[in-house]
């Protein structure tokens, strides 16, 4: 007979590993949430907040150091998942599109040197 898992405790679980490691993220201006446990597959969902939001290197914190974490310190653990609201990826989506409107002003300005110089 399967015991009934009380998801609440799991999730206020692992509210307290999430909650060791906030201190480490607000020192560049983040945080982290659990958004939602999903008892059936193990998964937990969390959110990156602040900074850390759309940041380039939030889904490589969550799979190296996050779920790390959580699965070694709550077994019913079994995965972590970075949740990305439209806010966040949108946010991507910006800076990528400055990174590459920036590359392009410089290989213009570089053009334009060029040409100056072969007159």
């Amino acid at each position: 007979m399967k015991e009934k898992v009380d998801k609440k405790d799991i999730e206020e679980r692992i509210d307290e590993v999430l909650e060791k490691i906030r201190p480490f993220l607000a020192r560049e201006g983040g945080n982290i949430s659990l958004d939602h446990f999903d008892v059936e597959t193990g998964i937990a969902y969390v959110n990156m907040l602040g900074a850390c939001a759309g940041c380039s290197l939030a889904s490589y914190d969550v799979s190296e150091s996050v779920e790390v974490m959580l699965m070694d310190e709550v077994e019913e653990v079994k995965k972590v998942e970075l949740v990305q609201d439209e806010v966040s990826l949108g946010y991507g989506d910006l800076l990528s599109r400055l990174q590459e409107e920036e590359l392009a002003i410089k290989e213009l300005e570089e053009i334009k040197k060029n040409r100056e110089k072969d007159k």
